[in-house]
């Protein structure tokens, strides 16, 4: 017997949340947005269910699509790692299409399946992966789920205010490197502690507001309400986000960390941004 719970979530701001509370996805969460490419965000209604199942709990997504009467449909598995920073992300059939069809989770008809499910090893917190939901192979055009893994923050014992809890916020961020501009393609920004930047042939470079030398961090260009700017050998970088990227007034030091070897494991994109809750989940240093 599934004890199911909707979580129903509508248009025209497509995003949420999927979180099991207990003991089988710890302290992660997914968030998520749809989008048709190229385009803009879905205007259509989404919902999510986690249900108890004999293996524990699952989630399953459901996103209506009104114009095409289409329900699309699919269950996420996530295991986490013993780090508590990654985990193997799974998107699989959903298992009873009829049981969702009878508890009104699909609004027409039998929910359709995705043109592939892929298991995404190694998933760690801040990472986005895109889940093709159906490819026009006429135009091209494709409708797209992101899900984005996070750390749960829900029902944390209160404490006071401190530095740690400063979070830098890099939204839809543009990209400018050595006067070459890369639109953003990310559809949701990214918080937290410590933010990260991919740039294709330079590797990842990790922003904090605190130095820390032990760790890699150092001082290096600034960050003036919703721009940053910093430097790498020769080249200048620009990142020009939609949103404040530090609380207060400002202007702040930045400090940087360059990681020339870091590559992303699942994504051809040039220029890819993410977020963690402390540096030492980024670089592996205690």
């Amino acid at each position: 017997m599934r004890a199911a719970i909707l979580l129903a979530l509508f248009a025209p701001s497509l995003w949420g949340q999927l979180i099991v509370e207990g003991p089988t996805w710890k302290k992660l969460q997914i968030e998520f947005v749809t989008r048709i490419e190229p385009g803009s965000v879905l205007p259509a209604s989404s919902g999510s269910v986690i249900d108890e199942g004999v293996s524990g709990p699952f989630a399953q997504r459901f996103i209506d699509d009104p114009a095409h009467r289409i329900t699309f449909g699919y269950e996420i598995r996530l295991e986490p790692a013993p780090d508590g920073a990654s985990a193997t992300l799974r998107i699989e059939p959903l298992r009873d299409p009829q049981h969702a069809l009878k508890n009104g989770w699909s609004r027409f008809g039998l929910p359709t399946g995705l043109p592939k499910y892929p298991v995404i090893p190694t998933l760690r917190v801040g990472d986005t992966v895109a889940i093709d939901l159906l490819v026009n192979p006429s135009t091209g055009q494709k409708l797209v789920d992101y899900l984005t893994l996070k750390q749960k923050h829900r029902f944390t014992p209160t404490h006071d205010f401190s530095l740690a809890d400063i979070e830098l916020f890099l939204d839809q961020p543009d990209v400018t490197v050595g006067g070459k501009t890369y639109p953003s393609t990310s559809p949701i920004g990214i918080a937290g502690s410590v933010v990260w930047l991919y740039v294709e042939g330079y590797g990842r470079y990790i922003f904090s507001l605190f130095p820390n030398e032990k760790l890699g961090l150092r001082k290096n260009g600034g960050v003036y309400s919703a721009s940053l700017t910093f430097r790498d050998r020769d080249t200048e970088f620009q990142v020009a986000s939609k949103s404040a990227i530090a609380p207060g007034n400002g202007p702040y030091n930045l400090y940087v960390l360059s990681q020339p070897a870091w590559r992303p494991r699942d994504s051809s994109d040039p220029i890819r941004i993410g977020a963690a809750g402390d540096l030492k989940s980024l670089t592996g240093v205690h």
